[in-house]
């Protein structure tokens, strides 16, 4: 018996003894590790590296090693060892999550490395163990979406945050995802109504981005006690008092005891209050703006010249302004000479070739680039007219764009223009895919918002649009009248042909709002809740979804825009259903990047991503078959002209390097995708909402180009009104309407309808042969 415990009691020892040294094993390591991450916290990053060699793991104590020798290794220049440290580490430990920069380095290194799942489930783990980090929320958001879709994302989040079970981080992203597709309501929404506290991190981003949806809502008695919110909880009255002038001038949003210029000149009254120099220079942006649509040239450019000697100010040039002060001043003179000459010369050792350059300015915008011949020697002079929009040239050897730019006549002298060729740009190529006709017509028709005639004809003339090149050559164009050149009257007129067609006091009010809408092309109606009181009738989806056709509205109604329900469907015989919502944006594939090459900036990638998304749409509607009419907006390309068309103006040679002309070679090439889609029976048009007359202004005239379906090819003459669009496109399936004509089509497109409509004759009032 006694040999039994003596026994035992060895083992106990043992074992105890073993503990021990294991206990004291565990307490050593645990030393080594704080001592590796107060090196960190005191910047002794090599003391920290030496110190955590063996140390991490992905046991608890390891992982706190881990996170500290990151620090160390990132400090150290070697952020990538950091990534490679954790990466796996989290795969073995499915609780871990790192401090959230750490966890959001991990999730983009996935990422990269095309493990987007990987990455959308690291992202969505992190998100709820930091739920009040925005920016981890936000990465949830992005990556989920580009596997699982966006609006499905968006779906579950918002379920998340309807089960209370999310923070202010997840209410942060979701607002910034639902500006993204301007629903203002949802933003306020998903925001709550009570901010952070004071000294929050997310206070300033929670009031602005409130401010923002409000003011897109027209709601200024709660946008001002947002306002005053924010004042009672810290924020910086400066600061306030300049993001209150922004939000009513973007959204145009009057207030009723102060004028924008007004509200834009006390804001900048305290400019070296403001903490970031971008918030004076967007003020100084916007006041010069209303300045020039004022018609007080003058002013705008002492203005400007006050504020670029300390900013940049994007978007516009003095050298615009300047062309401003001399187009208005020879208004004023009846009969005064406007033009000047433009001389044209090769740089010394330049091959010979042919110079393009863009019509007189009193000629149509539509109308093609003239040729000349340009060798060496004695320059080129060639007579202009002075006008706010300058001349465009390009010059090119055989098929091949060795140079482009733009110049201004200077009035009554000469400018001369060296050219300096470069690498020959081959023209693009559109490799047409003519499907048969099938007896069924569909018509799909693709808004690009604040589309230009002139930069159209500028990049026809390089080359590179050979998409609207054949469609020009086919097909049937207009430059169409959209007055007031405003995104939501142009909305208006084509969605409810009939609202306002009696001329009342309520309908001259109602077209003053929408003129107010000015610079923006989500411009607000002061007057819209008139909206409610002017006949409306039935809207264009209506009519053509009320036979045996499917219309579907993606013209993206949000802010001032009324242009329906966005996402609807209208038949056939009247029914309505809801389309699944498209996705706010995607992300570019390799060669689309490669596309996007001049689009530098973070915001032009994010809207070059936007239209990815809305032309995805669009082809996948027509490989689908359901839908009989489209209408489909792409409004980023009016953000994008607002921010660069002022890069695109002067005397210069920018040889075709854009972000936005990188937009509108973009469009073309998936308008051929898109084209290639339908067949022999169907019809696909552009049609642009307005045009643009400078960085800040909208212009008059509108892009319109229709082919297939037995259009003929030609020209409308003069410039038809845009309200006449509704009309011509209820025709092409064979509906006769008392909406206005206004000259759209030509007798030989109504002969062609006509056909279409008597060989149909038998098939009009049967169901519809869908795939």
């Amino acid at each position: 018996m006694r040999r039994h415990v003596t026994a035992f009691a060895f083992v106990l020892f043992g074992v105890m003894a073993f503990l021990g040294a294991v206990s004291a094993q565990r307490v050593g390591r645990q030393v080594m590790i704080a001592r590796t991450c107060t090196a960190v916290l005191e910047g002794r990053h090599a003391d920290a590296l030496a110190a955590s060699e063996n140390l991490t793991g992905s046991d608890l104590d390891g992982r706190y090693a881990a996170e500290c020798r990151c620090r160390a290794l990132e400090h150290s220049g070697r952020a990538a060892e950091c990534v490679a440290l954790l990466d796996p580490l989290l795969d073995e430990a499915p609780d871990f999550v790192p401090a959230p920069d750490l966890a959001a380095k991990v999730v983009r290194a996935r990422a990269e490395r095309g493990e987007i799942r990987a990455a959308g489930a690291l992202a969505r783990r992190a998100a709820a163990a930091h739920r009040e980090d925005a920016a981890l929320a936000q990465l949830e958001v992005e990556m989920r979406s580009r596997v699982e879709g966006e609006p499905a994302v968006l779906e579950d989040l918002g379920h998340r945050l309807a089960a209370g079970d999310a923070g202010l981080g997840l209410r942060l992203a979701l607002a910034v995802a639902h500006s993204r597709r301007h629903d203002h309501a949802r933003v306020v929404e998903v925001l709550g109504e009570t901010p952070p506290a004071r000294g929050h991190p997310y206070l300033g981003f929670w009031f602005q981005a409130r401010a923002w949806a409000l003011a897109g809502l027209g709601d200024l008695d709660r946008l001002k006690a947002t306002y005053a919110a924010w004042r009672e909880r810290g924020g910086d009255p400066h600061a306030i008092q300049a993001d209150y002038a922004l939000q009513l001038s973007i959204a145009q949003l009057p207030d009723p005891e102060h004028d924008w210029i007004t509200l834009l000149r006390g804001a900048l009254a305290h400019e070296d209050a403001l903490a970031d120099p971008k918030v004076p220079a967007a003020l100084y942006l916007r006041w010069i703006g209303h300045l020039l649509v004022a018609g007080r040239s003058d002013e705008a450019l002492a203005l400007y010249d006050r504020a670029s000697a300390r900013y940049e100010i994007p978007g516009i040039t003095r050298e615009q302004i300047s062309q401003e002060r001399i187009v208005a001043s020879l208004l004023e003179v009846p009969g005064a000479p406007r033009d000047g000459t433009l001389a044209f010369r090769l740089a010394e050792g330049a091959p010979s070739g042919t110079l393009w350059i863009s019509p007189d300015v009193a000629s149509e915008p539509d109308v093609a680039f003239e040729s000349h011949a340009l060798g060496p020697g004695a320059p080129l002079e060639i007579a202009r007219g002075v006008a706010v929009t300058p001349q465009r040239w390009v010059f090119r050897s055989g098929d091949r764009t060795l140079a482009s730019g733009s110049a201004w006549p200077v009035l009554g002298g000469i400018s001369e223009i060296e050219i300096v060729p470069g690498a020959p740009a081959p023209p693009r190529r559109y490799a047409a895919a003519a499907r048969p006709p099938d007896g069924r017509r569909r018509v799909f028709v693709i808004v690009p918002d604040c589309g230009d005639w002139r930069l159209v004809q500028y990049l026809r003339a390089r080359g590179e649009l050979p998409v609207f090149d054949a469609m020009l050559a086919r097909g049937h164009r207009a430059v169409l009248t959209s007055d007031p050149p405003v995104t939501a009257a142009a909305m208006e007129k084509l969605v409810w042909p009939d609202r306002g067609a009696d001329v009342s006091m309520l309908g001259e009010l109602n077209r003053l709002g929408l003129e107010l809408g000015g610079l923006a092309s989500v411009g607000r109606n002061p007057f819209d809740f008139l909206a409610a009181l002017l006949p409306e009738g039935q809207s264009l989806f209506e009519r053509v979804g009320s036979g045996p056709h499917v219309a579907m509205n993606l013209l993206f109604s949000h802010g001032g825009v009324a242009a329906g329900r966005n996402a609807s469907r209208v038949g056939p015989h009247g029914a309505r259903s809801e389309g699944e919502t498209i996705r706010a944006f995607r992300e570019l594939t390799a060669a689309e990047e490669i596309a996007f090459r001049d689009a530098t900036s973070r915001r032009a990638r994010e809207h070059a991503r936007t239209i990815a998304a809305e032309m995805d749409a669009a082809l996948s509607l027509a490989r689908e078959g359901e839908v009989d009419l489209l209408l489909l907006r792409l409004e980023p390309l009016d953000l994008l002209t607002h921010e660069l068309f002022g890069d695109l103006v002067g005397t210069q040679q920018d040889d075709g390097r854009s972000g936005l002309l990188d937009a509108y070679r973009y469009i073309d090439g998936r308008l051929g995708e898109l084209w290639n889609a339908l067949d022999g029976d169907d019809v696909l048009i552009v049609l642009s909402d307005h045009g643009a007359r400078t960085a800040m202004e909208h212009a008059t005239d509108a892009i319109f180009v229709a082919v297939g379906g037995g259009i003929p090819p030609g020209r409308s003459p003069g410039r038809p009104e845009i309200a006449g669009v509704p009309r011509v496109l209820a025709a092409l399936f064979g509906q006769e309407t008392a909406w206005p004509e206004t000259g759209v089509a030509t007798s030989g497109w109504e002969a062609a309808t006509t056909e279409f409509r008597a060989a149909r004759a038998g098939a009009q009032d049967a169901p519809a042969v869908r795939p």
